[in-house]
């Protein structure tokens, strides 16, 4: 065979390996028990390529010192599982919001029981494992695979419910039903199933790239949702804005008792008395934090016990902001918070107590507008609009950097390329509703998310 045949079949032998080893997808059915309610579906292979494809056009990324080096002995989570091309993590139907499973093949059983010793999973029994500070659970099938849980170790009938099904019952979603989240060819989609809430099924989807981070999705409640989008102005220049017209009353209700009143704690006041039906809509500007200088006054007491003044200069940081609520009679909301000492007479006018954070005034300055508005806030023309149902818009980039440090560090770290994040969520015909997000990256930044 001559040179040029040899060449042409090597050539031929890398494309079908490069083939198989970056875009053939498999994936297996069995990995989501029919009582699933929601599942998110990670693309694997997707997500390595696009990692791939930033660090290949970012040049000055390239970390050539660790091109060649040795991989590190310690144990690692890839020591215990086998990393297929689709992740499926999904819901059970009737547990806690937090409890989320997965299912995945042991790599070799040496290297996962390394892994639970490098990860403090204590045994339960032969086949249960739990890490209760960090709130894991392990349930080991025989032919090795393995129900990773992110539930309590209290909660382990849960647990072993959603084994028995997967593993003993064998009853699993409909391959049909996933095939949906898969066919959304994105990073990251989620499927919502239909039922008491949803009339339809809801997928949406996540995607990633150098300058944008975007979400999208639809989904259809079970009640036709009848209210109309509003036109709202804010200002491009503030730090955040968001708006959101009366949630339906069904909504309210399904929120049920104990998240309305942690809501009521939060704002001070009852909420149920504050967004009333007959209310429009409500929006926020919050312009910017704003530093002032504030003396405080201390005394003590010299050797004669006479008191001596002493003044220190404190700089203190407040949200210049401003929040509107817009129906048809907010004038009884203005007498509920009089009714309920919620407002102090002030020397710039009505005092509103529930806010700890800045001085702020509440006014009702005309028919069908309720403004609460902080003392330093600078009232300015607003130079945009958006049409929504909800939408919020925050300047990530504007926030001050000594106030990240109050995030946790791999969420301060991850904002520093980040220019503003946006969400909407539009009506569709009265029928379903549309949401769209966006994370965009400053001009200057050469990733959206250093790697």
């Amino acid at each position: 065979m001559s040179r040029k045949k040899w060449a042409l079949l090597l050539l031929l032998v890398l494309l079908g390996f490069g083939y198989v080893k970056l875009f053939y997808k498999t994936w297996n059915k069995t990995r989501v028990p029919a009582s699933a309610d929601a599942v998110l579906v990670l693309d694997v292979k997707r997500v390595t390529n696009t990692l791939i494809w930033q660090f290949l056009s970012t040049p000055s990324k390239w970390k050539t010192g660790n091109l060649f080096s040795k991989r590190s002995k310690d144990t690692s989570w890839r020591d215990m599982f086998k990393l297929p091309d689709y992740v499926f993590a999904f819901h059970a139907k009737n547990q806690s919001l937090n409890n989320w499973y997965t299912v995945l093949s042991m790599d070799s059983r040496k290297g996962f029981e390394a892994g639970l010793s490098k990860f403090a999973f204590g045994r339960i029994n032969e086949r249960e494992y739990a890490n209760k500070e960090a709130g894991l659970y392990l349930y080991v099938h025989d032919d090795n695979e393995v129900l990773l849980a992110r539930a309590p170790a209290a909660d382990s009938l849960s647990v072993r419910q959603v084994a028995h099904e997967l593993f003993t019952e064998k009853k699993f979603m409909a391959g049909s039903e996933i095939r949906k989240a898969i066919d959304a060819k994105s990073h990251l989609s989620l499927y919502i199933t239909p039922g008491s809430a949803l009339r339809e099924a809801g997928i949406f989807s996540l995607n990633f790239d150098k300058e944008s981070l975007r979400i999208k999705g639809d989904i259809t409640p079970a009640q036709p949702y009848l209210y109309a989008e509003e036109n709202f102005l804010y200002a491009p220049e503030s730090l955040s804005s968001a708006g959101l017209v009366q949630p339906p009353r069904e909504l309210l209700e399904r929120m049920g008792t104990e998240t309305k009143e942690r809501i009521s704690k939060a704002l001070g006041l009852n909420a149920d008395s504050f967004f009333v039906a007959s209310n429009r809509s409500y929006s926020i500007d919050l312009q910017s934090i704003r530093e002032r200088q504030d003396t405080a006054i201390t005394y003590t007491y010299d050797d004669d016990f006479n008191p001596v003044e002493n003044k220190v200069l404190n700089t203190v940081r407040e949200p210049a902001f401003s929040f509107f609520a817009n129906g048809a009679h907010t004038d009884s909301i203005y007498q509920y918070l009089l009714r309920n000492q919620k407002l102090e007479n002030g020397a710039g006018g009505m005092v509103f107590l529930p806010m700890p954070l800045v001085r702020s005034y509440c006014r009702q300055n005309k028919p069908g507008n309720l403004t609460i508005e902080s003392f330093n806030y600078q009232p300015r023309p607003a130079s945009a609009s958006v049409k929504a149902l909800l939408f919020i818009r925050l300047s990530v980039a504007a926030i001050p950097p000594d106030l990240l440090r109050y995030l946790p560090d791999a969420v301060s770290d991850r904002c520093r390329n980040i220019e503003e994040f946006r969400l909407t969520v539009n009506n569709t015909d009265n029928r379903s509703l549309h949401v769209s997000g966006m994370l965009t990256k400053k001009k200057n930044a050469l990733l959206l998310f250093d790697f």
